[in-house]
């Protein structure tokens, strides 16, 4: 507003001042004026249409809030002039054409996508994908609060199973050089080792089964960071496995439970739509590139009898979730938790069992990236109230870190 306000005013005087030179003195041109009612006008225009949105799709973030000039106890804030710029930097118009632009400018000269790369065999990674940089976040104090949240569910009698997911390029790109030099990984794996040993957390790491099912079928999507239908099969068999250990007599979903169709775009998240995938998105990625990455065929299971599961769903504030029932399932109450990579796991869970809820615990509204993890403080009494009997925690080596907040208040 106050932008607005005093552009206003420098264009109305600089305006007046130029028309009552042309008039009086007459030495102004006339193009001069014209000049600047353009060059004015065209100032306006970030601001002619503000995006309200609270989170971006395409850029998987939340958006800067409006922070106003005042605080609510009337004193004056200090920080307005740069919550201001941030708010403003990402709502003003044509701000996505703008991004896109650039983009394409950069390919056309350097080859180069921003914040991205792209694979010979046409697989597209982000930046922290492919560089692994969130492994330099993972400390032991993570792990520490996964065996709290074990403790937790010990104590009502529910139990945790930790399905770990690698990211796509620890697939597609398992042997980058930064993995080489830090030892990310093997320490990744000792951790891993001893946390289910000394704890009991039965945490599945399906690196290895992934990259040697990579042979066969596409674990992850070429333009997306989430798995494939295949990608999450191979983890539901896993996860199975270490299941009837303890609990025998589950009936255990095979391919020919399935209807196997085949689709050149990507379905993945909560939406549950077709499309070309995230990567295209926030990479923008030119069309000519775009069209090699899709023409690869994709493998989707839907269920033979999938008219015979009920599912309902609830997306308000705080709170994000699917509740299903299967009357052929298992007969077990079963929580599967986490964030998107959890999604094309409900092709699966929800025929095991008779009574699943999904809980989402990202891009869930009111919820901020900082709050994402705390999944004690906003989901505690769902937990409670329904009474499970085993909770399936689905994680990226991404959101380890992450774990550190699970009992954050």
């Amino acid at each position: 507003m106050l932008i607005v306000i005093f552009i206003t005013f420098l264009f109305s005087y600089k305006l007046l001042n130029y028309v009552a030179d042309f008039n009086t003195i007459k030495k102004k041109p006339v193009y001069e004026v014209i000049f600047l009612s353009i060059f004015f006008s065209f100032l306006f225009l970030p601001m002619s249409h503000i995006n309200n949105d609270k989170i971006s799709l395409k850029e998987n973030r939340v958006l800067a809030e409006y922070s106003s000039l005042f605080l609510e106890n009337g004193e004056l804030n200090n920080n307005f002039g740069s919550s201001y710029n941030k708010w403003f930097n990402d709502r003003f118009t044509y701000r996505n054409f703008l991004i896109k632009l650039n983009a394409k400018i950069k390919y056309f000269f350097t080859g180069h996508l921003d914040k991205g790369y792209i694979n010979r065999n046409g697989f597209s990674f982000l930046e922290d994908e492919y560089t692994h940089s969130y492994f330099k976040k993972i400390k032991n104090e993570d792990f520490l609060a996964l065996v709290k949240f074990n403790n937790f569910c010990k104590e009502h009698n529910i139990e945790l199973y930790v399905l770990l997911v690698p990211d796509k390029a620890n697939i597609y790109l398992p042997d980058k050089q930064i993995l080489k030099k830090d030892n990310y990984a093997q320490q990744l794996n000792k951790q891993i080792e001893y946390i289910n040993k000394s704890s009991g957390i039965r945490v599945i790491n399906l690196k290895s089964a992934l990259q040697e099912e990579s042979k066969n079928n596409y674990m992850f999507f070429k333009t997306e960071h989430h798995w494939t239908d295949d990608g999450a099969f191979v983890g539901y068999k896993k996860l199975m496995k270490e299941i009837l250990k303890k609990h025998s007599g589950i009936y255990v979903l095979q391919e020919k439970d399935f209807t196997i169709t085949y689709n050149n775009k990507i379905k993945a998240d909560w939406i549950r739509r077709y499309s070309y995938g995230q990567n295209c998105w926030r990479l923008n990625i030119p069309k000519s590139c775009v069209k090699r990455m899709h023409k690869t065929l994709y493998r989707y299971f839907t269920h033979k009898n999938s008219k015979l599961l009920n599912c309902e769903t609830v997306d308000v504030h705080y709170h994000k979730y699917r509740t299903y029932s299967y009357p052929y399932g298992a007969d077990y109450k079963v929580i599967l938790l986490g964030t998107s990579q959890s999604e094309n796991l409900s092709e699966f869970i929800p025929y095991t069992f008779k009574n699943v809820k999904r809980l989402r615990i990202n891009d869930v509204k009111d919820i901020s990236d900082k709050e994402v993890f705390k999944i004690i403080k906003y989901y505690k009494n769902d937990i409670l109230d329904y009474k499970p009997n085993i909770i399936i925690f689905c994680i990226t080596y991404e959101n380890i870190s992450k774990l550190r907040n699970l009992f954050m208040e």
